[in-house]
């Protein structure tokens, strides 16, 4: 069964309505953790241009119940000496153009995780981190939407 990716369809309480309509998707938003741990899960709202920034410390974005516009979206990862990991759930996109500046950045797709042609999308630019031991930034798909 494939996730539906328009709000007109019927509504079936099991099954996450990924896209909404582009007036309910914020401009931009974003997360920073100063020698600190922030974590973004659960049902929220991922806005056109997402910025995950860590200093020291530790940032985790799970986008397995997040909700989207169709199309793309944007997320900017910056990591100085710290970790950042994001979960994709396999009905989204990823595109990554991942580079590391003293440092590791990894795109790990685990199973099949190949969505459907109108998926929503979400781009992620490099440079991504500074700095890895273990520190640095992560992008992991499941077939599953669960993280490892």
């Amino acid at each position: 069964m494939t996730p539906p990716y328009r709000v007109g369809q019927p509504a079936d309480p099991g099954i996450l309505v990924r896209t909404l309509p582009e007036d309910l998707i914020p401009e931009r938003t974003g997360v920073v953790a100063w020698w600190s741990n922030v974590k973004r899960e659960g049902e929220w709202i991922l806005p056109r241009a997402f910025r995950a920034f860590t200093f020291m410390g530790n940032v985790e974005v799970d986008l397995t119940s997040a909700r989207m516009g169709s199309g793309a979206s944007e997320m900017e990862i910056n990591c100085v000496l710290g970790s950042v990991t994001v979960t994709v759930p396999p009905d989204i996109r990823i595109l990554c153009d991942g580079d590391s500046m003293a440092g590791s950045f990894d795109v790990e797709r685990i199973g099949k995780t190949t969505p459907p042609a109108d998926a929503p999308t979400i781009k992620s630019p490099g440079p991504h981190t500074w700095g890895r031991s273990p520190s640095g930034s992560s992008i992991r798909t499941h077939p599953d939407g669960r993280r490892s």
